[in-house]
């Protein structure tokens, strides 16, 4: 007989089962023990009735012992799902000792501690699903660029530059060389559209050394990345990803309103177009001046965004040059200006993209411009010597995306387990 998960039993009525998992609770009330066992799939109610073979034993248990069940389901008013197991026999897998934290949600434990003891945290049921959330958002996502004919990529996560600036780069030593650990996929994922790709996705892992404490920021974190080629102009990616959001919005509405509501949150508003403003209009609605939107002036524009359009995302264009990497095209009619944007969700940046300058003499005028060498970086400088055509793409952080939907109060609760300043353990 096979084993079987605590969600399939209300399935077996008047069969016989087994099951592996924890133990959640035990009540003893003198003439019979109540027994809740927990697996991925929820929770099951055992019983066993003083007299039969196995209630001494059950007695002994302690909350989290790792423990086989075999027993017969049958209906019961009181019972989760309205049936429990009747215990014919069990194994104890593993015993547990006493707990160095509480994971029930029953007492609140600080953040710092619950991420030293992550593997009991995330016990959780709720905080469970934070990552149930985000692997749906990952595979909407990975469903989407397919669907529209995308090819993935995996670029290299060690590398002898980087893409987004020195002052961000983990150095590492690589061999008897120094080497980084990638920032982003940027230049390879802009090389591949000189490959005849078109068009290219990745998701995965990069790194950035920002000595920053704050509750959105984090060392280690995981992007969604595009690339397409033969665009008009940024509106084109803007498009792009517009489509993208909304499809894994729709998506996650559709498969994840159970995670959605026992956060007790609702899903984001949104319908398309998405609304367009340019960098200076955001200033103008939020009294403000400037040339790059800080983290209270994005929750501020949220905020005035929702009262205006009704609508939870944004896109925000027209940044300065000065604020933007040197790859990132210029206006046209006023060469202060990029052609580029943020995509903001509820009040967050969320996405970042830009057409991409393609014209070999210009890529270099600009890095020159930002103080670069453009010798430093020579393998991806050169590939735009032969017909790169015009491009563009975005990034978008997979964390960031998490925290807002559920509104968590830091992005490390959307990590399984984060890097920052102070932790690289567990």
């Amino acid at each position: 007989m096979g084993r079987i998960h605590a969600e399939e039993v209300k399935n077996k009525k008047n069969k016989d089962v087994v099951l592996k998992g924890w133990v959640n609770t035990v009540r003893n009330l003198g003439k019979v023990i109540f027994l809740v066992l927990r697996d991925s799939s929820g929770v099951v109610q055992l019983v066993s009735v003083k007299g039969e073979e196995m209630f001494d034993k059950i007695k002994n248990l302690r909350r989290e012992d790792v423990i086989q069940v075999e027993g017969k389901a049958v209906e019961s008013d009181k019972a989760p799902n309205g049936v429990e197991v009747q215990i014919k026999n069990f194994e104890v897998l593993n015993k547990a000792e006493a707990l160095p934290i509480e994971f029930s949600g029953k007492i609140e434990t600080d953040l710092s501690k619950r991420l030293d003891y992550r593997y009991l945290d995330l016990r959780n049921k709720k905080n469970k699903m934070i990552f149930e959330l985000k692997s749906a958002i990952a595979n909407a996502a990975r469903d989407f660029f397919v669907k529209n004919k995308f090819v993935e990529i995996h670029t290299p996560k060690i590398v002898g530059e980087g893409a987004e600036g020195g002052s961000e780069l983990f150095p590492i030593l690589y061999y008897e060389k120094e080497g980084y650990l990638a920032q982003s996929p940027q230049f390879y994922k802009q090389l591949l559209q000189g490959c005849c790709f078109e068009k290219v996705f990745e998701i995965g892992p990069y790194f950035r050394a920002e000595k920053s404490h704050t509750s959105r920021h984090i060392s280690e974190f995981w992007m969604l990345d595009g690339e397409i080629s033969f665009i008009e102009n940024y509106e084109d990616i803007t498009k792009l990803v517009e489509d993208l959001v909304c499809y894994i919005l729709d998506d996650v509405k559709k498969n994840c309103k159970y995670i959605f509501d026992c956060f007790e949150v609702e899903p984001p508003k949104y319908k398309k177009p998405v609304p367009r403003i340019t960098l200076k209009e955001a200033f103008e609605m939020i009294g403000k001046e400037g040339d790059d939107l800080s983290t209270d002036d994005e929750k501020a524009l949220g905020e005035k965004i929702k009262e205006k359009y009704d609508s939870d995302l944004i896109f925000v264009t027209k940044y300065p040059f000065e604020v933007r990497p040197f790859y990132t095209m210029k206006d046209k009619d006023n060469p202060k200006l990029t052609e580029s944007f943020d995509f903001i969700l509820k009040g967050l940046e969320l996405v970042t993209g830009s057409q991409r300058e393609h014209r070999y003499d210009a890529l270099v005028k600009q890095a020159e411009e930002k103080g670069m060498n453009p010798n430093s970086m020579k393998f991806y400088m050169e590939a735009f010597k032969h017909g790169m055509p015009p491009h563009g793409g975005f990034g978008l952080g997979l964390e960031r995306f998490v925290m807002q939907l559920l509104n968590l109060g830091n992005v490390r609760e959307a990590v399984l387990f984060p890097r920052d300043v102070e932790r690289m353990s567990p």
